[in-house]
């Protein structure tokens, strides 16, 4: 617009024979075209170095286009910017991403938080706080969407330090209050399982929407203690505000009333989403209400929501584990029959594990190598959960080279592959077999947990094997596992089991903390060895 009003001037003034005039609005007008098609030339180059940069997939490479872009003055584009920090982010490069966003246009805070919620929705939370310190060493300042994508980066991280601070950031600026800020403090607290603190948040909040609601309402089902009844009544608040329940917030309620046992509540859950129309052909929240019912014990209940679902596979394995846990596993082969020849529906990997959780309940190898060969025949890829499963039900019928061949055949060997093969070895008194594989275990940088430490104690005490005792003992120290207080009642069980009572009194009086059990198992390794008077 600007170019046509100068050159229709232009033809104006040199109509009136005043050249001079007309040709500085000549030389203006061109310098106008050019500058217009140096921006176009430049948008062009951004567009191009984009594509690059997200393409790239090595340094020596990133480092090349990224100079290239500060030689062609493009080195202050936020666009580039956001482009050039997710590249170097993304092959690990951390020191980078703070130098190249120095370079950006200026300390503009909306720049500065287009950068930082692209670094988090990119999958890069530790660059993200990186940017939201520097905002701050910058003293550009803070707002809600910077606050709220730092909190959400702690989450990510499950950094509770960070996160506090942060939340002491929110109280200085009054940011708190906010509904996206505040429901970020409450996922944070959520995650982390403080959920006093969490609460806290939420009440703070002024504006709460159905995010702020459901974000409540969902820490309550991460997190099993009493205070999680509390989910109810926020749901309760959340109508009275005429805010409208969401598929999100019932799938959570069902989920905290599954964890209570509280049928009544997941009753009332169900009614208002019937009502209200709500996840009717829904595959989650269908799947949702089986569980909730199989957790309650209500079968029936369970089976009639079935048949009104629109048939799934998520839905049929909520109902078989809920009958395999609930020690119905003959119920449980039942229904995978029924689910299989008149509902058509097609397992998956996650129906096998149920069912063949189901044989290893009825001791039944015989169903289960069944099951196994119709996985081999059908060319269904053994995962380490099935496999585990398999393992498991082998090891309990006392197959043992059956479940060694398979834990063998694996290629990815985690924690519960390794812990099941473990107990089984120990169920079968193979110890010598169990400590060995905790040693290749540790060479395989598969970290054990309390639950490996604690079975191999408990039956080494059950064997009052004081040499392998003494090895176990050793083994938790180095790792840290001796200030679980269950571990080390295990160990002073096997002291005393094993004559050595002295050293049972030595650990027993090294522990910070003593509970029933601590003070039990003492008095009964004081009693076997002769020593009922020490107390």
């Amino acid at each position: 617009m600007r170019m046509l009003a100068i050159r229709d001037l232009a033809r104006t003034v040199a109509a009136k024979a005043n050249t001079v005039m007309a040709l500085k609005l000549c030389r203006r007008l061109s310098g106008f075209i050019a500058g217009a098609n140096s921006r176009c030339n430049r948008l062009s180059d951004v567009d191009k170095f984009s594509l690059l940069f997200q393409n790239c997939t090595d340094v020596r490479s990133l480092k090349k286009l990224h100079a290239r872009v500060l030689t062609l003055g493009l080195g202050r584009d936020v666009i580039l910017g956001s482009e050039i920090l997710i590249c170097y982010a993304s092959l690990g490069v951390l020191c980078k991403t703070r130098l190249c966003f120095h370079g950006f246009l200026n300390d503009d805070l909306a720049q500065w938080n287009s950068v930082i919620v692209d670094i988090f929705r990119a999958g890069y939370p530790e660059e993200a706080i990186l940017l939201y310190r520097g905002l701050k060493l910058r003293q550009i300042g803070l707002d809600e969407k910077t606050v709220t994508f730092g909190l959400k980066s702690c989450t990510e991280l499950r950094n509770l330090l960070l996160g506090k601070g942060m939340h002491a950031d929110s109280l200085k600026l009054g940011l708190n209050r906010d509904k996206f800020v505040g429901s970020s403090l409450v996922g944070l607290y959520s995650k982390l399982a403080r959920m006093g603190d969490s609460q806290k948040a939420f009440e703070e909040i002024l504006d709460k929407d159905i995010v702020s609601y459901t974000s409540m309402i969902t820490g309550y089902s991460e997190n099993m203690d009493s205070t999680s009844w509390n989910a109810f009544e926020i749901a309760s608040d959340m109508s009275q505000s005429n805010l409208e329940v969401n598929r999100v917030t019932l799938v959570s309620l069902l989920q905290v009333a599954g964890n209570l046992g509280a049928i009544r509540e997941g009753k009332s859950v169900h009614c208002y989403s019937t009502r209200r129309g709500i996840g009717v052909s829904d595959e989650v929240l269908g799947t949702s209400l089986v569980h909730m019912y199989m957790q309650c014990g209500a079968y029936q209940l369970a089976s009639a929501s079935l048949k009104n679902l629109v048939q799934s596979v998520a839905s049929w394995n909520a109902m078989l584990a809920g009958l395999v846990r609930t020690g119905q596993s003959g119920n449980a082969i039942h229904h995978f029959s029924v689910m299989l020849h008149e509902h058509k529906v097609v397992p998956d990997s996650v129906t096998y594990a149920n069912l063949i959780s189901a044989c290893a309940e009825l001791c039944n190898s015989g169903y289960a190598a069944s099951v196994h060969a119709y996985l081999i025949r059908r060319s269904i890829p053994l995962d380490v959960v099935l496999a585990t499963a398999l393992i498991e039900v082998y090891m309990k019928c006392t197959r043992i080279m059956s479940s060694k061949h398979l834990f063998d055949q694996l290629v990815v060997k985690d924690l519960v592959s390794y812990n099941t093969m473990i107990y089984g070895y120990l169920q079968n008194g193979m110890v010598n077999e169990a400590i060995a594989l905790l040693k290749e275990m540790v060479a395989e940088c598969v970290a054990p947990n309390f639950v490996t430490i604690l079975s191999l104690l408990a039956a080494i005490a059950d064997h009052k094997d004081f040499v392998r005792g003494r090895w176990i003992h050793g083994f938790s120290i180095r790792h840290g596992f001796f200030s679980n207080v269950d571990i080390a009642n295990q160990i002073i069980r096997m002291y005393s089991g094993c004559g050595k009572i002295t050293s049972a009194r030595t650990i027993f009086a090294s522990l910070e903390k003593k509970n029933l059990i601590s003070w039990t198992v003492m008095m009964m390794g004081c009693l076997f060895c002769g020593h009922g008077g020490c107390f």
